[in-house]
């Protein structure tokens, strides 16, 4: 078998799982544009369920663009997961399998650290064909952080960044670390 050992110096050319992951509205582009040259799109929610349509989010992606969506405040609320779960679950179900690549995923808007577990863990399970609406009510770090480098980068190819209030982003950011033990 023959390797190249050119390939042995290149570094990774997506970021790891939590590298520029969480983001404000006022720093999203620049983040983005360290990874990306794609505009992210606001795909605005509908009334019946709070999110955006599942069509309307494929069609985005399906342009190669980032799609933000805002999730609500807690998506991984045990105490109504058919009303905040599901929705979710299909959006990420369509991220995992629109096939676009790193920077044209879905941007979550969310309120704190357990909404970006939430959407990490739903994104994994729609990855790997698991019930992503129950990975999303019952997130699991741990597992998360676990990942080898490749299946954490492959995360952001479903969740490209996730979007933070500005004054949260360096406690939500700060936090996420902290699961991380490498």
């Amino acid at each position: 078998m023959t390797v190249s050992l050119e390939l042995l110096g290149r570094g990774p050319s997506r970021p790891d799982l939590l590298e520029d992951l969480v983001v404000d509205d006022a720093s999203l582009t620049e983040i983005l544009g360290r990874w990306t040259d794609s505009v992210p799109v606001v795909v605005e929610a509908g009334a019946a369920t709070g999110l955006p349509s599942p069509d309307r989010v494929a069609e985005v992606l399906g342009r190669g663009a980032p799609a933000v969506v805002d999730i609500g405040p807690d998506p991984a609320d045990p105490a109504d997961p058919a009303g905040s779960a599901a929705p979710l679950a299909d959006l990420l179900v369509i991220a995992a399998h629109a096939g676009v690549g790193f920077g044209s995923g879905l941007i979550p808007r969310c309120a704190d650290a357990s909404g970006v577990w939430a959407v990490l863990s739903g994104a994994v399970a729609a990855m790997t064909g698991a019930d992503v609406a129950a990975a999303i009510v019952s997130p699991d770090p741990a597992a998360i952080v676990g990942l080898s480098r490749s299946a954490r980068e492959a995360i952001r190819d479903v969740i490209t960044c996730v979007v933070v209030p500005r004054d949260r982003a360096e406690a939500v950011a700060a936090e996420l670390a902290a699961a991380d033990p490498g």
